[in-house]
């Protein structure tokens, strides 16, 4: 660059950015230089909300449970300035961004000088000289805006590959400062060596990827561990008089069966006869002698058999037919996969069994309903008492998921693999969706159950297949737990590959409503509100030009209370039931909006404030009346009014008037 021929005004800016840098980083900092380095906030305070649409054709649930969570169908930098609402408020986000492969990363030359600019780019290729600058000027002003949305006590885990790790660590220090660096996981994605060198001689197959996990402030994220309570205890017992202590009945089976198809298998009540199989999808967790060994723990001898039950497969390897044996009673006969007798090989197996039932122990893999259920695995609460910190490598051994935050109890990790991933989506949504990266549901779910507490926010603004929201509501399920999330996605209509709809929340709302693909499930009391992003910059007259309804939308997904924090949302009632009433709050307080059309009078007076307290009376709610117009000229006692449209937008830290939304700077939120 020839500063020579720089006008004054070009080097005065260039000194001011360099200095800037220089200060961010620290005293004897290192700060990263790369083409077209901007300063992240100078980026940022470029970037405006935009109109926002609920399309309930997408969303799922009753208007309760849409309020839980929300999936956004657009660009995660723009998309998160408009949720600034939830500045601060967010416990954690866990995310997946692209790994710069060649084929996952667009990028858009014209975001340099108008982050604004709707159009996501063309693919970055393998052999663009610029591919690492592009990608580190795309994920600098996103990690910057994800640092902005969590508490101070939040918590960031982000995935990663070889390929940007090393650039995202040294960015992630930079923005998040490296005292607040957690820790640095790598977790087993693949259980063989595949030939995935990159073809470089002597090069090593890659079996792991990373998640770097940071503190907003690390002083304030919880990540220790803390004494067990006798209510968390209370639902391991002893009913047996096992010598092992209490236990609790664990899943003997997990994800996984197209990797291990000779852990998929059938096994033989002792009690009933029956077989069982894993879950469609799924394999046995445990070894098949340590199986067999549990079986034989009922007091009969067991043996692997075939039982021409069609459970055979070909090895890819050397191309024969591989006949997957059963565990069963010895000396039991079978047809076809059914079992026949004979009767004194059963009575005999169900007369041993039902005696160690009666006196007890009983062994490692136990039969629910009194042996007429399925299997069950014990599991101690001797092994889960040891609490141990979550170590940095993830393998893929058996473990139980501790059931508290607080409570790592890994002596053998469990992260699941990348192919686990893809199957579990295949089982929800079907084959053909086309995502070749998937993350397991148990990885996700791990980080979600250390980094947030039971009734905390999650944030992701690469949401992908829409594993994060899955992983959320199944904890909820599996624990009690209260967590919300917020999911943010976009594909590029014009390029082919948009999924918001199609996949993400397709496999959100499968996954509430028990609609899967492999079969019906059980459904999650849960639900989301799908928010579409709009291209157009929000300002005074596009809201003054909204519909009723666009309106009632854009009410509902900017409202903020200050006190309720990230209690702070909305139910909206039917449209069409009520001329005023749209929503009410979790304290049973109405809202109510005087407006009907742009040229129609939007004024809060006596006779308008009649007809609310009428509406509110009939609706059973609360003497508090939270309501929006143009003009006020009647005020009165539990009244809160709000000016349309400029208040509407000062809910979310933008006055059109002064732009001061892009230029305070205002102090970290505290804890709720």
């Amino acid at each position: 660059m020839d500063f020579e021929e720089l006008p004054r005004a070009t080097l005065i800016r260039l000194l001011q950015e360099q200095e800037a840098a220089s200060r961010d980083a620290g005293k004897n900092g290192i700060v990263m230089s790369y083409t077209g380095r901007t300063a992240p906030w100078q980026i940022i305070r470029l970037v405006k909300p935009k109109l926002n649409k609920i399309v309930k054709k997408y969303s799922a649930g009753d208007e309760a449970r849409q309020a839980e969570n929300e999936i956004w169908d657009g660009e995660n930098l723009s998309t998160m300035v408009t949720l600034y609402k939830h500045r601060g408020q967010v416990d954690l986000i866990v995310t997946d961004p692209p790994y710069n492969t060649g084929e996952d990363f667009r990028y858009n030359d014209k975001w340099d000088k108008d982050p604004n600019d709707p159009d996501l780019g063309e693919l970055v290729a393998k052999d663009d000289g610029s591919r690492h600058s592009k990608w580190l000027k795309f994920m600098t002003p996103r990690l910057w805006m994800m640092r902005e949305m969590l508490k101070p006590g939040g918590v960031i885990a982000i995935c990663i590959d070889h390929r940007e790790l090393y650039r995202l660590g040294m960015l992630m220090d930079e923005i998040f400062k490296e005292e607040n660096r957690i820790g640095i996981i790598n977790w087993q994605k693949a259980y063989s060596p595949k030939s995935d060198t990159g073809g470089k001689k002597g090069g090593v197959s890659t079996a792991t990827e990373y998640v770097l996990v940071y503190a907003k402030q690390l002083d304030r994220a919880k990540t220790g561990l803390l004494d067990r309570t006798e209510e968390m205890n209370a639902r391991y017992v002893n009913e047996d008089e096992d010598p092992e202590g209490e236990w609790a009945s664990d899943n003997p089976s997990g994800p996984g069966a197209d990797t291990h198809r000779k852990m998929v298998y059938a096994i033989q009540s002792p009690f009933t006869g029956a077989l069982f199989y894993p879950p469609e999808g799924a394999c046995w967790r445990s070894d098949k002698k340590d199986m067999k060994a549990w079986l034989e723990g009922w007091g009969s001898a067991y043996e692997e058999k075939w039982i021409d039950d069609g459970n055979e497969f070909t090895d890819e390897k050397n191309g024969k037919v591989v006949k997957v044996k059963a565990l069963v009673l010895k000396g039991a006969k079978f047809t076809a996969g059914e079992s026949v007798g004979p009767a004194s090989v059963l009575s005999e197996a169900q007369k041993l069994a039902e005696r160690i039932l009666s006196k007890g122990p009983w062994p490692r893999l136990i039969f629910t309903s009194k042996g007429k259920g399925g299997p069950r695995l014990k599991r101690y609460l001797k092994d889960i008492r040891k609490g141990k910190v979550p170590m940095s490598y993830w393998a893929d051994e058996d473990y139980e998921l501790p059931l508290d935050i607080e409570t790592q109890s890994w002596d053998h990790e469990e992260s699941g693999h990348s192919q686990a991933g893809i199957t579990e989506l295949d089982a929800v949504v079907g084959k053909g969706h086309n995502f070749k990266t998937v993350k397991p549901l148990r990885l996700i779910k791990k980080i979600v159950q250390i980094w947030c507490r039971p009734e905390g926010v999650v944030l992701d603004p690469f949401a992908g297949s829409g594993t994060t929201g899955q992983a959320v509501l199944e904890l909820n399920a599996e624990t009690a737990a209260k967590r919300r999330f917020i999911l943010i996605e976009q594909g590029n209509t014009e390029k082919g590959d948009h999924y918001a709809k199609s996949l993400t929340a397709d496999r959100i709302k499968r996954v509430i409503t028990g609609d899967w693909a492999s079969g019906k499930r059980a459904p999650v009391q849960s639900g989301f509100r799908f928010v579409e992003l709009q291209r157009s910059k929000i300002d005074a007259d596009a809201v003054n030009a909204l519909a009723r309804e666009e309106m009632i939308d854009l009410l509902l997904t900017s409202y903020w209370n200050k006190a309720e924090k990230a209690k702070s949302y909305l139910q909206r009632l039917p449209g069409g039931s009520h001329r005023h009433l749209f929503a009410v709050n979790p304290k049973n307080e109405g809202f109510f909006l005087i407006w009907d059309a742009p040229d129609a009078d939007s004024v809060l007076n006596r006779d308008a404030f009649k007809r609310i307290v009428a509406e509110a009376k009939e609706a059973s709610l609360t003497a508090r009346y939270h309501i929006y117009a143009s003009i006020a000229t009647y005020t009165g006692t539990g009244i809160e009014f709000y000016k349309i449209p400029d208040a509407v937008l000062e809910q979310i830290g933008f006055d059109p008037r002064s732009d001061s939304y892009n230029n305070e700077d205002t102090e970290d939120a505290v804890d709720a």
